[in-house]
């Protein structure tokens, strides 16, 4: 799997200061599953944390979507990763 690099990203302007510092360390930790892994209870607060910047489950997507795109990785498959793992530090790898 290729990771982009130098990507930015996705951000919403109506977001507050503190909500895209909160979305950013999210986007941080997707990255942490696929890369150096991450403490799994870490990872889920991070993801409340989103769940509760952006609430509407299309929006999510969207955001998904744009992540994929600039970086290569799925907000998705990885928080499906962690939810089904009961490991307390996860990193994803890929089956062959």
């Amino acid at each position: 799997m290729k990771i982009s690099e130098n990507f930015e990203y996705p951000l919403l302007p109506e977001w507050s200061t503190q909500e895209i510092i909160d979305a950013s360390e999210f986007y941080e930790a997707v990255e942490k599953v696929y890369t150096t892994g991450i403490e799994r209870a870490e990872f889920m607060k991070k993801y409340i944390r989103f769940l509760e910047i952006e609430p509407a489950i299309m929006t999510q997507k969207q955001l998904d979507r744009a992540f994929s795109e600039a970086s290569g990785l799925s907000i998705y498959r990885a928080v499906q990763f962690v939810k089904n793992s009961d490991k307390e530090h996860i990193k994803f790898t890929e089956k062959s």
